[in-house]
C-alpha cells in the first residue's frame, strides 16, 4: 500500500513539475530555471546514489552512451523550457503522454523492434488526441496549427524517447539513478556557463518567493521522485507502475487550471481523452522498450 501511495505521489509531482515550470518562468530565462534546479538537484541526486550504495565509476564502455544520451538531454529540456513560455502547462500535460509512444516508433524504426496492430491503432487515436489539442477544436485551419511552445512539447516527446533508446543497454548495467547524475552533468555545466556568461546570476537575490518556491519544487521533489519510483518500481514491476503515469496529465490539469488561470474547453477534454485512450490501448499487455 505503501508503494502504491509512492507512486501516486511521484506521479502527481511530475504533473505538476510543468505548472511549477511556467511560475518560475515569469522571473527567469530558461537557461536560469535550468541551471538553478540542477544545482540544486545535483547534489541530491549524489546523496540518494551514495544511500543506496551505488558508485559513480565509470567503464570506458559507458563513456559513448552516456555522451550521446546526456546530448540528448540537452536538447531535451531545453525544449520544454523554452516550450513552455509560448504554450500551456495543460496542454504540455497531455501532450506529453505519446512518448510512450513515440518511443514505440523509434525502435521500430532504428532497432527493428516489431510495432503491432494494436499499436498501430493505439498511435492513430493518440495522434488525433494531440492534433485536437494542438488546434484547440479547429483542424480546419492549419495555417494557424497548433503554436510553436506545442510543436516544440511534441518533439521534446520524440527526444525523450530518443533517450530512452539511446540510455536503454546502459541503464541495465549500471544504477538508472548513475545514469541520470551523469546525463544531466553536461546540462548542468552548460546552463551554468551560460548564467555566468549573461551575468543572469545577479538578478537571482531579486526573486520572488513564488519563483523561489516553484525552483525548489522542481530541484528537491523532482529529484527525490526519480529515486521513490524507481524502488517502487524494482518492487512492484514496470507494467504495474507504469499505470500511474495516465494521472500525470490530469495532476497537471488540476494545479494549472486554478493556480495559473489555465482554462479547459470541449477540444481539450476530447483531445486528452483521446490521447490518453490512444496510449493505454498502445501499451495494453505490452513491456516498456
Amino acid at each position: 500500500m505503501r508503494l502504491k501511495v509512492a507512486l501516486l505521489g511521484c506521479v502527481i509531482v511530475w504533473g505538476w513539475t510543468f505548472v511549477a515550470t511556467k511560475v518560475a518562468l515569469e522571473e527567469l530565462s530558461p537557461v536560469g530555471l535550468l541551471a538553478l534546479r540542477f544545482v540544486i538537484g545535483m547534489p541530491i541526486l549524489w546523496a540518494l546514489l551514495r544511500l543506496g550504495g551505488g558508485t559513480l565509476n565509470l567503464s570506458s564502455a559507458s563513456v559513448r552512451p552516456l555522451g550521446l544520451a546526456g546530448g540528448i538531454i540537452v536538447a531535451h529540456f531545453l525544449l520544454q523550457a523554452y516550450a513552455l513560455r509560448l504554450t500551456t502547462a495543460t496542454n504540455t500535460g497531455w501532450i506529453i503522454t505519446v512518448t510512450p509512444l513515440a518511443t514505440a516508433v523509434l525502435a521500430w524504426f532504428l532497432l527493428k523492434e516489431r510495432i503491432t496492430t494494436r499499436q498501430i491503432v493505439g498511435i492513430a487515436l493518440a495522434t488525433l488526441g494531440v492534433l485536437t489539442l494542438m488546434s484547440r477544436g479547429d483542424v480546419t485551419s492549419f495555417a494557424s496549427f497548433g503554436n510553436p511552445g506545442d510543436w516544440m512539447i511534441l518533439i521534446s516527446a520524440v527526444t525523450w524517447a530518443l533517450y530512452t533508446i539511446a540510455s536503454r543497454d546502459i541503464s541495465r548495467r549500471m544504477s538508472p539513478l548513475a545514469v541520470s547524475f551523469w546525463v544531466f552533468a553536461p546540462l548542468t555545466i552548460i546552463s551554468l556557463a551560460l548564467v555566468v556568461y549573461s551575468r543572469e546570476y545577479v538578478t537571482f537575490d531579486a526573486l520572488s518567493a513564488r519563483v523561489w518556491v516553484a525552483t525548489l519544487f522542481l530541484g528537491v521533489a523532482g529529484t527525490v521522485t526519480q529515486w521513490v519510483w524507481q524502488v517502487a518500481v524494482a518492487r512492484l514491476g514496470a507494467s504495474n507502475a507504469g499505470v500511474y503515469l495516465y494521472l500525470e496529465p490530469v495532476a497537471t490539469t488540476v494545479l494549472a487550471v486554478p493556480l495559473l488561470r489555465e482554462s479547459v474547453n470541449w477540444a481539450t477534454a476530447l483531445g486528452a481523452a483521446l490521447t490518453l485512450g490512444g496510449v493505454w490501448w498502445a501499451q495494453r499487455r505490452l513491456s516498456v522498450v
